[in-house]
């Protein structure tokens, strides 16, 4: 019999019984049953092949073991771990997708209506590798007797005039600092405009090449202990009173801007009456990074 490519793998990657594998040798008449092998999970786990996919974490494992099986990695995401179990009782996917503010180019959901054995459930995940590749953040959900599985390919940043974008984004600040603001407890008056200045674009720039770099999220970075102060003056910007803000997953100037206004911090950094120019950059993560999209704001005076 002739196995699919990918039921191979799959089969491999779990240490699967099926034609063309390994077969068991007879066991002879009244001698006792061997245990059933386990499962060899991604990270050298295992599972009883009896083993009833109840829990979360169980399913999770299958769910990457299929994601690999079609050649694509995917990192799971707490916030769609809750859409999914939303999904599990009924609930449709986009409106939660929009409840969670997750902004999405694609999305797929998958709901094992009733709890099944390992083997049953990897039966089931199998040849779907169309809901799977490009499919980058997923959420797993095991809740009321079902199993749901959301994946997601993150919208992106896509300018055509990255330059006007950024500009933009600098108006759009203005016009934040010009209505004035309140950040958490405080209250801002209406702060004056910022003028564009290119060394703190560059500093921008470095940082948020770095972000999606090394991974992280933050202000001072993990491999050089550069900090905005020292990454402006390494930019050629004269003053060390420099200020920064950081926005993630956000895909327009208007979501970016709307995202630090909401943190208090990030709020009172932008409102700082004491700033007058203004860099910034954007960029899009990759599939292993932690964020889909990263935005920076760097402020001096």
């Amino acid at each position: 019999m002739k196995i699919p490519l990918r039921q191979a793998l799959l089969t491999l990657s779990l240490g699967l019984s099926g034609p063309g594998a390994a077969q068991t040798p007879s066991v002879p008449f009244g001698s006792p049953l061997p245990a059933p092998a386990p499962l060899t999970l991604p990270g050298g786990q295992a599972v009883d092949a009896n083993a009833l996919i109840d829990r979360a974490d169980l399913f999770d494992l299958l769910v990457q073991a299929d994601f690999r099986a079609c050649g694509q990695t995917a990192r799971r995401d707490p916030i769609l771990d809750a859409v999914a179990a939303r999904v599990a009782r009924g609930f449709a996917l986009k409106s939660e997708l929009l409840s969670a503010q997750v902004r999405a180019q694609k999305a797929n959901q998958f709901v094992l209506p009733k709890l099944g054995r390992a083997p049953a459930v990897v039966q089931a995940l199998a040849n779907q590798c169309a809901l799977r590749v490009g499919f980058t953040r997923y959420g797993v959900a095991v809740q009321d007797g079902r199993a749901a599985l959301v994946s997601v390919k993150p919208a992106l940043i896509e300018a055509d005039d990255p330059r006007a974008w950024l500009l933009h984004f600098l108006d759009l600040t203005n016009e934040a600092r010009r209505q004035g603001q309140r950040c958490g407890d405080q209250l801002f008056r209406s702060a004056p405009p910022l003028t564009w200045n290119e060394q703190l674009a560059t500093a921008a720039q470095g940082h948020l090449n770095d972000l999606i770099r090394l991974n992280f999220r933050g202000h001072v970075n993990p491999e050089t202990g550069s900090t905005p102060e020292t990454r402006a003056r390494a930019a050629g910007y004269p003053s060390d009173l420099v200020g920064e803000n950081a926005a993630y997953d956000s895909v327009t100037p208007e979501d970016a801007l709307r995202t630090l206004l909401d943190s208090p911090g990030h709020c009172r950094t932008l409102m700082n009456p004491d700033w007058r120019q203004f860099g910034a950059a954007m960029g899009n993560g990759t599939p292993d990074t932690v964020f889909a999209t990263y935005w920076v704001q760097d402020f001096g005076r």
